[in-house]
């Protein structure tokens, strides 16, 4: 009766904008990502560049670059097939590591890199920072540092023949980004037949706070159009990425936000699976029917 009287007391006008406050903080927690149509047909495994001309590691910039548009960071993703099977990961194994023992956590598990870094040089110019070997090609990225990439080069894996080359400065500043130390760079590259997948990643969430910047998101391009097939959601990818069949597997994390793992859609983009981490992954490797992820201080091996 008390409650029901001070209710009664209260200034209509404060219970409306109490009831607006309500209201647009339910909007503004509630948003989520549209289905688009499904898009299969774009998809092609058999698919392969052929050479445009020859390729200097050094001299890019007189390149032919495909600028890209700005990707929809807050996610764009097709319609999934729930007919199309995707992989399940179970927890093998978990245990600390040094820390600083990734050669020798690749040498046990004899896994190869597919991400290579280039010699930091000691300046802020566009330099070649990183190479990742995948499906027969070698991806370069460009950029003053290694956080900030925006530049990719397709070449053979000789350096000597380009087939396309990407310019993704248009990703660099999605609408939540408030420092340099947010902006996403060129994250990782995997190509499967006609599709680049690339992930542009930083922290999110720095130093606590910078809370909710629209980072870590993956995105899947189609090589013979140019066109953004789709866009994960935000704070998918900030590791290596893997293909298995239908599904990518990545993940996500960093000191101040929680860590997952991911099983995304090949083919639409959205995440299928989610698996808490206790440290962010970094490297994502395939080998057999495990997959091997290596954090900042734990090793994890999952089965599938």
């Amino acid at each position: 009766m008390i409650i029901l009287a001070l209710a009664c007391l209260m200034i209509p006008g404060q219970v409306s904008a109490q009831k607006r406050k309500t209201q647009k903080r339910a909007a503004t927690t509630t948003a989520r990502l549209v289905s688009h149509p499904q898009r299969d047909a774009d998809f092609l495994s058999d698919y392969r560049l052929q050479p445009s001309g020859t390729f200097n590691l050094y001299d890019f910039n007189n390149l032919d670059y495909v600028m890209m548009p700005a990707p929809d960071f807050k996610g764009y993703v097709l319609k999934r097939n729930m007919g199309r099977k995707q992989l399940t990961l179970r927890q093998v194994s978990c245990r600390e590591n040094d820390i600083t023992d990734d050669d020798e956590w690749f040498e046990r598990n004899g896994l190869q890199r597919a991400e290579e870094t280039f010699p930091n040089e000691p300046n802020e110019e566009i330099r070649p920072r990183c190479r990742y070997n995948t499906n027969g090609y070698t991806v370069v990225s460009y950029g003053p540092y290694y956080a900030e990439t925006s530049k990719v080069v397709i070449a053979d894996p000789s350096l000597q023949k380009v087939y396309k080359a990407y310019d993704f400065e248009s990703f660099k500043m999605p609408p939540g980004v408030k420092t340099p130390c947010g902006i996403p760079g060129i994250g990782f590259v995997k190509i499967e037949g006609n599709i680049m997948y690339v992930s542009h990643d930083s922290y999110s969430d720095y130093y606590g706070k910078i809370p909710d910047e629209e980072n870590g998101y993956l995105s899947a391009i189609d090589l013979r159009t140019n066109e953004i097939l789709w866009t994960t959601e935000k704070k998918t990818c900030s590791s290596d990425i893997e293909i298995v069949g239908n599904s990518i597997i990545c993940g996500y994390g960093s000191s101040f936000e929680s860590d997952y793992l991911y099983v995304v859609d090949k083919y639409s983009g959205q995440r299928v699976q989610k698996i808490f981490l206790k440290k962010a992954p970094e490297h994502v490797i395939a080998k057999g029917n495990r997959i091997y992820v290596r954090t900042y201080s734990y090793d994890y091996v999952f089965s599938f």
